[in-house]
């Protein structure tokens, strides 16, 4: 349901009057007749910012009024797509839409291919259709086809179908320009282009958004902070403005008021389980478990059955679980992170997703924690072998052994890692740098400190943040220590 509308539209005096129009009539309890183009663009707007459950009432109502309008029902099949995560009904939705050469229709049918796991076919019937167009119409219809892909972060696709459109200085060609450098990680170039999309248009909270974001990935994190605060005073209810704002303070420590922010963005999603999953990991780092209990909980009746975002509930709650005494409980969401896994097999899946060897390392995290070391260890065992002695699996566990307070095994694992990898694996020198610490190694863990800084710069601040300063960059780490200064290990 990502609205291709511009913001200048959302803002102009004729948009507004309509809208006011619509919800003085909505306020008093009457109908209003509205062309269905106009409530398209009142639905639109709403789930811009992320009110939902209005975007739904106004697409539903015009539906009763024009139950073929085509854009109707293209914007009821995409919030049964993106929100339900529901193919079935989209197609059934897809299938009373008369005008099937709409190039909307082209794209929400492609949707549904994407969603069923066949972006592959979705690519393929996209040239099909691409095949009988009039070469005017070309240009527009491979932007808009890049942007359908972009959507759903297959970025590889969308670049393949910019590139076949001319170059142009159009705001939607650039701005997907900007979205594919962000994602190849050319983030300097991504902030480029959303900088001069910006001085163009300084009330496009998109562009604001595209650009926090960045930032963020580019680990700029108080920029990126500032650029969503610029975003949240055009629109102050712009849902994916406060949930970057929230993740930047997440980022920083600053779990306090990122919970504040994560609890807006909850109260503009109800049916998503974001906010709730994130306030509760907000309410873990500020030692409240109970209260991070129950949001996991709230999140976990939120997530749709399938979805990516089930293994990380589950996964937060079995850690949480095992906090809390209760093990057997927590071993029981490692049984369903597992189905669910069975579950996604085949299905085409983002990076960096929780998998059946995690899954494996956390139960054997658990069954150590409970005293049950052979099976535990079986576990771990199990996981090595599954990945083909993977590094990154070798170091998930020696991690794990690290946070059990089995401080020497760690260290033994982590010099076998270093033994067996090139300088090419920049993974792991901050979890190394804690466990030279825990050994009292001090002068390895100051290089250590050094290495992570140097070459994985969020990791050395995701596991070394406690250790310094809260205003220090994380790039300044080792020079701090080399100034005299210890870790502040009070905080720990």
């Amino acid at each position: 349901m990502n609205s291709n509308i511009s913001d200048k539209y959302y803002q102009g005096g004729d948009f507004r009057e309509l809208l006011q129009k619509y919800e003085q009539a909505k306020a008093e309890g009457h109908n209003v007749y509205l062309e269905p183009e106009e409530l398209a663009d009142i639905a639109e707007y709403y789930q811009m910012l992320g009110n939902v459950a209005d975007a739904v009432d106004t697409f539903e109502y015009g539906l009763s009024i024009f139950p073929d309008s085509t854009m109707l029902l293209i914007l009821k099949a995409r919030y049964e797509l993106a929100i339900l995560q529901d193919v079935e009904k989209a197609k059934k939705t897809v299938s009373q839409i008369v005008e099937e050469d709409d190039f909307d229709c082209f794209y929400v049918k492609a949707e549904i291919m994407i969603m069923e796991g066949n972006p592959e076919h979705a690519d393929e019937y996209l040239e099909e259709v691409a095949a009988t167009l009039d070469e005017v119409e070309t240009d527009d219809f491979y932007v808009d086809v890049a942007a359908v892909f972009a959507d759903y972060n297959l970025y590889d696709l969308s670049e393949k179908w910019l590139q076949r459109a001319k170059p142009s200085v159009a705001a939607d060609y650039r701005e997907l320009q900007g979205r594919i450098a962000m994602h190849a990680g050319n983030f300097e170039e991504s902030e480029r282009i959303f900088n001069e999309l910006i001085d163009q248009d300084p009330f496009s909270t998109r562009y604001w958004n595209h650009l926090a974001a960045s930032q963020f990935m580019h680990n700029n994190i108080r920029e990126s902070i500032r650029s969503s605060e610029f975003s949240i005073a055009i629109h102050p209810d712009d849902s994916e403005a406060i949930l970057n704002k929230a993740n930047g303070l997440f980022s920083l420590g600053n779990f306090a008021e990122a919970k504040k922010f994560y609890a807006r963005y909850a109260e503009l999603w109800p049916l998503e389980e974001t906010g709730e999953l994130f306030q509760g990991l907000c309410a873990f780092n500020m030692n409240e478990m109970k209260e991070g209990i129950e949001h996991l909980r709230k999140a976990e009746k939120l997530v749709l059955p399938n979805s990516e975002n089930c293994l990380e509930v589950y996964q937060e709650l079995a850690f949480a679980l095992s906090k809390e005494g209760k093990g057997q409980e927590a071993l029981g969401y490692t049984d369903k992170m597992l189905e669910t896994l069975k579950k996604l097999e085949g299905k085409k899946r983002p990076p960096k997703v929780i998998d059946y060897n995690e899954t494996l390392i956390l139960r054997g995290h658990l069954l150590m924690e409970m005293g049950e070391f052979q099976k535990g260890q079986d576990c771990y065992t199990e996981a090595i072998a599954n990945s083909n002695c993977s590094p990154q699996v070798y170091l998930r566990i020696a991690i794990s052994i690290y946070d059990l307070g089995f401080f020497e095994h760690s260290y033994k694992m982590f010099q076998i890692l270093r033994e067996s990898t090139d300088d090419s694996f920049t993974d792991g020198y901050a979890y190394e740098a804690l466990c030279c610490y825990s050994l009292n190694r001090y002068n390895d863990f100051c290089m250590l400190v050094k290495k992570a800084c140097e070459n994985n710069l969020a990791e050395a601040q995701h596991a070394l943040a406690d250790m310094f300063p809260e205003d220090l960059d994380p790039k300044d780490y080792y020079q701090w220590l080399c100034e005299g200064n210890r870790p502040i290990i009070e905080k720990q």
